[in-house]
């Protein structure tokens, strides 16, 4: 991912995976660059999101063709809220293993971030798994591009127990390797949101993302 500046708006870029995202955009900022945005990256995947942020511009959202496709809790993890017990079971999925990581992926998630996306960019991931008889079980997606921050960005466990278990033991990984923070932005009193906040992650605010798959403006 790359920053790149329009007309004084910051604009996040992968030209890789044909994504763009702008991040907590005013009304006012937004209808003046979004004809500019759309279309320099009228054939990328393009989305607004909010965090924590009051004024959100439904109305204009809704003109550009903007759909509501995230609506999460934001919750965060430090080592010092870090509730944490062994864990057994789970390894690190490599490169060399990937293909069953992938195939299993694609089978719980068909319509989630397609597995090659992880394999053409695997620097930027920690993908753990819990393995029964093994075989991958349930695994945890992390994302560690960030020098200070690392985030969970899906949980795939059978119960509360194993959820936690890949919580705690990717949170372990992400502090250890000088992570400061481990932030998840779940959906709202799930398996796997009660299980993060039985690890010690704290809820701080919200996140919603409208992808833009039309526009009219």
């Amino acid at each position: 991912m790359e920053n790149t500046i329009i007309d004084g708006i910051e604009v996040i870029v992968s030209d890789v995976d044909r994504y763009m995202q702008i991040n907590d955009i005013s009304c006012p900022d937004l209808a003046r660059v979004w004809r500019q945005i759309n279309d320099k990256y009228n054939s990328y995947e393009k989305w607004i999101c909010y965090h924590n942020y009051a004024d959100i511009p439904f109305a204009l959202l809704n003109e550009i063709g903007a759909t509501l496709e995230d609506d999460c809790i934001e919750t965060r993890l430090t080592v010092d809220s870090f509730i944490y017990s062994d864990v057994f079971g789970v390894v690190r999925v490599t490169e060399e293993d990937f293909d069953e990581f992938a195939g299993y992926h694609g089978e719980r998630n068909p319509d989630w971030m397609e597995s090659e996306l992880v394999r053409r960019n695997f620097s930027r991931w920690s993908i753990f798994a819990l393995l029964i008889n093994n075989r991958i079980a349930d695994y945890i997606l992390l994302a560690i591009g960030d020098p200070i921050q690392a985030e969970i960005f899906g949980v795939e466990a059978s119960d509360i127990i194993r959820c936690k278990n890949l919580i705690a033991f990717a949170a372990k990984h992400a502090f250890d390797s000088g992570k400061k923070e481990v932030l998840y932005m779940a959906d709202e009193n799930t398996t796997a949101h009660k299980a993060a906040l039985e690890v010690g992650f704290v809820n701080t605010g919200f996140y919603k993302g409208y992808e833009i798959k039309r526009h009219t403006f």
